[in-house]
This record gives structure tokens, C-alpha cells and sequence, in this order.
């Protein structure tokens, strides 16, 4: 067990509301198991009080930290410089305090790609269906980039970033309308997985899914709904009932949790120790 000394350094997480958040057990356990002087807070802040804590972060100083809803955009005029991912993105939600140069990443994209290979899924080359086109969405879209062959993102609304990513990635990223549900139907026949980002099925509206039923899920298809309360959305329900492969978002929060923790100590996060804190295995 670590104690706290004048030694001691601090990281935290920064959003509104944060108070749920088991990031603080994820990365504390993270220290205490190798042994880093270091401990986690969440600090949940209230929008007119950003600024104010931006400046806190430099004075303290906070060694990093992490960003969440509903600061992950708001935060880059603040920053100093952005990882060529949080630039593809234009969102961050991991900074590191370099000597009072705040660098900003984003580490949801990979830390969903890193729960795809714990799952053994294959994403190279494949056909990619994302519902939803938010600040999640994006990074994930971003990360896929590097592998997917096709991607076809499904918004209720216009959405500029993904025809300016599209041009400047090599793979094809083509936006569509959440209405056009026969357009949707036609797209999941041959894609290889479908990537559910809104919060549609989230508590306490669990009874919301974005898929009418399981005739639109092909008998192949791969099916991740990064909600992970409940554990089991709707959309995941249909998945097993198909006898589908799939996921929900604690893998996604788990290793966006370790790219964070890396960016930061250059240390890799002991992976099992946090899933046993987490009761994830």
C-alpha cells in the first residue's frame, strides 16, 4: 500500500459529472502494484471553473490527467501541443504535464482497438459499421483508419469531421442518415463489425437500441456497444440471441485506461491486477 508523502505526485480526471468514474481505482491500483509515488483524483469541475483549473494543472502541478464530457474539444486552446492522433481527432482526453508544457492524446480510439485484440477480431481490411458520430466515435473512426478497408459511420445528423478525416486517410470513411434504415439493413450484410457509440441503451433508458431487430445482423457480423452500464445493452442482447461475437465498453475504458497510464509513467499498466480491482475476471 502506497503513502502519501510530500513526494507524492498527482493525476486526476476532469469532467462534469466524473463522480462515477472507477478510472481512480483503475490507476491507483495501477501505482500501488509498481510501486509509483504517485495517486489519482477525480476532480469534477464545473464549466465556468475550467479555465481555473487549466491553471491549477500548471501550478500544482499536475502531472496529467485525464479529460472526459464535456471538455474533451474545449480543452485543446488550452494545450501547448497535440499527439498526431488528438490532432486527426481535434479531441483529447489524456494530457501529459511535460514541465509546465501541457501535451494533449487521445487514447480512446487505440484503447478500443486494444479490446478488439483481446477478442482476437481482425480488423485489417474489413467493413466497418459505427453508429453514431460523436466525440467517441471520432476517435474510434480515427483509430480504425489505420486497418479497416471500408468505414460507414450512421448519424442522425451532418457531421464536417468525417469528410475532412476522409480525405485525409487512406481508407474510406463515408457518412450516412440514421433514418435510412434500409441503407443500414444493406450495409450490415457484409460488414465484419459494428461499432454502437450514442447513448442509446444506456441507463436507466435500457430499453432504447438503434437496430429494429436481429434480421439487420448478418450470421458473421462482430458487435461492440461501448455502453458498459448495463453491462448488457439491447443491441447486445440481439447479438447473443443471433449467437454473435460481441462486447460492451469496459475492454474500450480498460485499455484507453492503460494507453493514458503509458503516456504518462512510460510504464505499462499490470492489465490483470486492474481487471481483479475492476472484478472484470
Amino acid at each position: 500500500m502506497n503513502k502519501i508523502t510530500g513526494y507524492t505526485g498527482l493525476y486526476g480526471i476532469v469532467a462534469n459529472p466524473i463522480k462515477h468514474s472507477f478510472s481512480p481505482m483503475m490507476h491507483n491500483t495501477a501505482f500501488q502494484y509498481l510501486g509509483i509515488d504517485d495517486v489519482y483524483l477525480a476532480f469534477e469541475v464545473e464549466e465556468n471553473h475550467f479555465a481555473n483549473f487549466i491553471t491549477s494543472a500548471r501550478i500544482l502541478p499536475i502531472k496529467g490527467f485525464n479529460v472526459s464530457m464535456p471538455y474533451k474539444v474545449k480543452i485543446l486552446s488550452y494545450l501547448d501541443e497535440l499527439t498526431p492522433e488528438a490532432k486527426l481527432c481535434q479531441a483529447v482526453n489524456t494530457v501529459k504535464n511535460d514541465h509546465g508544457k501541457l501535451i494533449g492524446h487521445i487514447s480512446d480510439g487505440i484503447g478500443f482497438i486494444k479490446a478488439c485484440e483481446e477478442k482476437h477480431w481482425d480488423l485489417d481490411q474489413q467493413k466497418i459499421v459505427v453508429l453514431g458520430a460523436g466525440g467517441a466515435a471520432r476517435a474510434i473512426v480515427a483509430a480504425l483508419t489505420k486497418q479497416a478497408k471500408d468505414i460507414i459511420v450512421y448519424n442522425r445528423s451532418h457531421k464536417d469531421w468525417v469528410e475532412q478525416m476522409n480525405q485525409q486517410c487512406h481508407c474510406s470513411i463515408t457518412l450516412k442518415s440514421l433514418q435510412d434504415m434500409q441503407s443500414l439493413k444493406n450495409d450490415l450484410k457484409d460488414a465484419y463489425l459494428l461499432i454502437q457509440t450514442t447513448n442509446v441503451g444506456m441507463e436507466p433508458h435500457t430499453d432504447g437500441c438503434l437496430i429494429p431487430d436481429k434480421s439487420y445482423l448478418n450470421k458473421s457480423l462482430k458487435v461492440a456497444d461501448i455502453i458498459y452500464n448495463p453491462q448488457e445493452t439491447k443491441l447486445l442482447t440481439l447479438a447473443k440471441e443471433k449467437g454473435l461475437e460481441y462486447m460492451n465498453g469496459e475492454g474500450m475504458i480498460l485499455y484507453q485506461g492503460a494507453v493514458s497510464f503509458e503516456f504518462w509513467t512510460g510504464q505499462k499498466m499490470p492489465i490483470s491486477e486492474v481487471k481483479k480491482s475492476l472484478k472484470m475476471e
